[in-house]
């Protein structure tokens, strides 16, 4: 009995067959109640990890956002992050509005969209990651009003940070179509998978 003291004291991983072997029934312990003990721990633990990752899942289940100008920003300056005044969609929050920047809440695939809309005077839109440009759309290097826009795909692990950055002339919205004010100038992310 003062060795399986000794091992339930000190936390010591018990090899109940050994135990049984050294004790037989002089112990008066019920090695089979042991073996049970031990089989329904390993089960708590195994069921700890699955809700583990079930929380990690419906943690990242619906995170989407899109965010777009309504106004124009006029001339904006190399390396200038671009903070959309029209923020749409958020589920998750993971976009902060009043930077204009999306954070990841997890690690997983994301798809990213970028659009820029301009009338006669060039302007650049950069998707960044972490700093690292890994896309871009261009706008009003043609006469009359165009549009640029780009998707792309993004592995990011969680706390990985993705902006957009201008340069040039950025416009946000036109009315002169007749269907209303039409925003062209916008920013969006989904979660595809998480890993």
């Amino acid at each position: 009995m003062f060795i399986l003291w000794l091992f339930v004291m000190f936390g010591l991983p018990i090899n109940v067959c050994l135990l049984e072997e050294l004790c037989g029934n002089r112990c008066g312990c019920d090695f089979s109640v042991m073996k049970k003990l031990m089989k329904l721990e390993q089960e708590v633990e195994t069921l700890k990890g699955a809700l583990k990752e079930v929380t990690h899942i419906a943690k990242c289940k619906n995170v989407a956002f899109r965010a777009q100008l309504t106004q124009d920003l006029g001339s904006v300056t190399l390396g200038q992050k671009i903070v959309y005044d029209s923020v749409e969609l958020n589920l998750g929050n993971a976009f902060h509005p009043f930077h204009g920047i999306f954070t990841a809440p997890c690690d997983g695939t994301y798809l990213f969209s970028i659009t820029i809309g301009n009338s006669n005077k060039p302007g650049v839109v950069h998707l960044k990651k972490n700093n690292i440009t890994i896309e871009y759309a261009w706008a009003g290097h043609n006469a009359g009003w165009d549009m640029g826009g780009v998707s792309t795909v993004a592995r990011l692990n969680a706390g990985d940070d993705v902006w957009v950055e201008g340069r040039g002339i950025i416009n946000g919205a036109n009315s002169s179509d007749g269907i209303g004010v039409v925003k062209h100038t916008a920013f969006s992310g989904t979660l595809l998978h998480a890993l």
